[in-house]
């Protein structure tokens, strides 16, 4: 299928939709992303039949985000043109995003039976088989990728993701840095390369790629949620508390953040707060055994053996704890939180009789490090799973 259509002097109405068409690639060839999405639609409107204008208009709305709208337009391309394949992979990666991973993984499927060295679906499904920790499965995949783009940091980091868990630990690390030396800043390869050497318990240079990944991606919380758990495995309450909160703020509905939260602060000694998290994560996650045993612990550690015990043998299901043994949980949870406020305000005083000079924090508390946050933002909105090679024609 031709990316352009050339003027018909027999047929007025065409060579205008084909100068119209002309006009929105070069908008969008010379940055005017939102001026070529208006044109695309407009020809969509005026010719339901502009299948190409219309597969333009859905990969537009899929570089600008507009995921839902992209996924509804390159259906229709689809299911009119059964063998655009760009539009097929646009639409596995607009699903993707989106998230919805069996589609998606359906569509990417698709484009490999009729185009088996196609980079952007094999990205794709590698990706989505990872998801579905199916590493095995992403393996091949990611080798063909990685032969066809040796030097790109996206392909290393791929396969590096799928060798790890298959026992090519030593392989992966060197892929991480490999990528890592293409494009130091590269926040997959960071995590990749933090969470293997954490599993080795390399725990410092774990550590270190975890807060560099973070600093790259500040409004991610999965770099985060990662520090989290590497400073939770060195037993450092605090700086875990401080990262597990700063995830759980970019992504309240996480119950695993909750989760983590109360057992870090159960093992710093704030049974008020680890009691709270934990009731959150199994207000978040009602059917979860993770949640209901964090709750027992925060329960057990405050003495509260009878509610532990209930919330343990209800395997996990929040619907199944008796009405008055949420309301006892509830209870105790408001009595630690007014000790807790009490203590607080009883050791203020004392710090004021003993210095009762102004105190004046300067210190930075920014987190997740001590150094100022990058304000360039490059990559800083992207998500985590943006695909790497947007289909062109």
């Amino acid at each position: 299928m031709s990316s352009s259509l050339p003027p018909s002097s027999d047929d007025p109405a065409a060579a205008s939709l084909a100068r119209a068409l002309n006009d929105a690639m070069a908008r969008e060839s010379a940055g005017d992303l939102d001026g070529a999405l208006r044109v695309y639609l407009d020809i969509v409107n005026r010719e339901p039949q502009a299948h190409e204008a219309r597969y333009r208009a859905g990969t537009a709305l899929l570089r600008r985000g507009d995921l839902d709208e992209a996924v509804t337009l390159l259906r229709q391309v689809v299911f009119s043109c059964p063998g655009h394949l760009a539009a097929r992979a646009n639409l596995g990666n607009a699903l993707l995003l989106l998230d919805r991973l069996e589609p998606a993984r359906d569509a990417f499927v698709a484009v490999l039976e009729g185009e088996p060295d196609n980079r952007n679906a094999l990205y794709g499904l590698a990706t989505i088989l990872l998801r579905l920790d199916e590493p095995r499965e992403a393996a091949p995949l990611t080798r063909r990728l990685l032969q066809a783009l040796p030097t790109s940091a996206a392909a290393l980091t791929l396969d590096a993701d799928a060798q790890g868990p298959i026992g090519q630990v030593a392989a992966a690390i060197a892929q991480y840095r490999q990528a890592l030396r293409l494009d130091p800043g590269y926040a997959p390869a960071l995590s990749g390369l933090a969470t293997i050497l954490f599993r080795q318990s390399r725990f410092d240079e774990a550590e270190d790629y975890a807060r560099q990944a973070a600093q790259v991606r500040p409004k991610d919380p999965v770099p985060l949620a990662l520090l989290g758990t590497i400073l939770q495995a060195r037993e450092d309450w605090p700086g875990a508390i401080d990262a597990f909160s700063a995830a759980q703020a970019l992504d309240p509905g996480d119950a695993n953040c909750s989760i983590n939260l109360s057992n870090a602060h159960r093992r710093s000694g704030n049974l008020a707060a680890a009691l709270n998290h934990a009731c959150a994560a199994w207000d978040l996650a009602p059917k979860s055994k993770a949640a209901a045993n964090a709750l027992g612990t925060a329960l057990a550690a405050c003495g509260a053996g009878t509610q532990a015990r209930a919330v343990l043998m209800a395997q996990g299901a929040r619907d199944q704890l008796a009405v008055k043994v949420w309301q006892d949980i509830e209870t105790l949870g408001r009595q630690l939180e007014e000790t807790a406020a009490a203590d607080a305000a009883a050791a203020a005083a004392a710090a004021a009789a003993d210095d009762p000079a102004p105190y004046h924090d300067s210190a930075d508390t920014a987190f997740p490090s001590d150094r100022p946050a990058q304000e360039d933002g490059s990559a800083t909105d992207e998500p985590e799973t943006l695909p790497l090679f947007p289909e062109e024609r």
